[in-house]
């Protein structure tokens, strides 16, 4: 026979669930949090349309701001890319003429050479004989004019041997030098000479009378 322990602790008899819309018993407040709850979804709902009308009230705003002809201020990095473009299509500025016929002296003109003098028909004369006797021999300017104007000679006066020689001379036709050596040449081939028996004849008055420097060019040339 089974023994009922009545030590054993009896379970607590369970409460009746609240029916719905009703608080729990003890829980008085609940209506007052559900009231609440139930305000601030309104006032939510309530800011939500405030800040819609104002959220189509900045729409508007940019809308008028961008609609076409309104006027706004440039931005620095706009205005410097425009004066950029202003400067790069400027005209170059017209290069400058200077007028220098005013101030350049005219250049004197070319400085013309004399012109040779006219020869007579005795100097021309005279000139062919001199240039013969060049050919021929080697003659110092002195001697070629007393050549030319010896009663033993040609007989030119001796104006007219000078004038002769002068323009043998500029014409360029005789290296007085050269005619020295050929002079000198000419004595050592008919005879023996020292070197200053050779100068001294070229040199003398009596003889074929080159000056000092032509007689000892000859001789320095022929050796002695």
């Amino acid at each position: 026979m089974t023994q009922h322990n009545n030590d054993m602790p009896t379970a607590p008899w369970a409460q009746p669930a609240a029916p719905a819309g009703h608080p729990p018993n003890g829980k008085k407040g609940w209506s007052r949090r559900r009231k609440i709850v139930v305000g601030g979804v309104a006032a939510f709902v309530i800011l939500g349309g405030i800040g819609a009308a104002m959220g189509g009230s900045d729409t508007e705003t940019k809308e008028v701001n961008a609609a076409p002809g309104s006027v706004s201020a440039p931005t620095p990095v706009e205005q410097a890319a425009a004066e950029q473009a202003t400067v790069a299509q400027a005209p170059a500025p017209a290069a400058q003429v200077v007028d220098t016929t005013a101030t350049e002296a005219p250049s004197p003109a070319p400085e013309e050479a004399p012109a040779a003098p006219t020869l007579t028909s005795s100097q021309r004369n005279a000139v062919r004989a001199g240039e013969t006797y060049l050919d021929m021999m080697g003659m110092s300017k002195q001697g070629l004019i007393r050549q030319l104007s010896s009663d033993a000679g040609d007989g030119f006066s001796v104006q007219d041997a000078t004038v002769a020689v002068n323009h043998i001379e500029q014409q360029g036709d005789v290296d007085w030098n050269e005619e020295a050596v050929q002079a000198g040449q000419t004595y050592l081939d008919m005879m023996g000479m020292s070197r200053s028996g050779l100068i001294q004849q070229l040199t003398s008055d009596a003889g074929d009378q080159f000056t000092l420097e032509q007689a000892t060019y000859a001789a320095d040339q022929l050796g002695v």
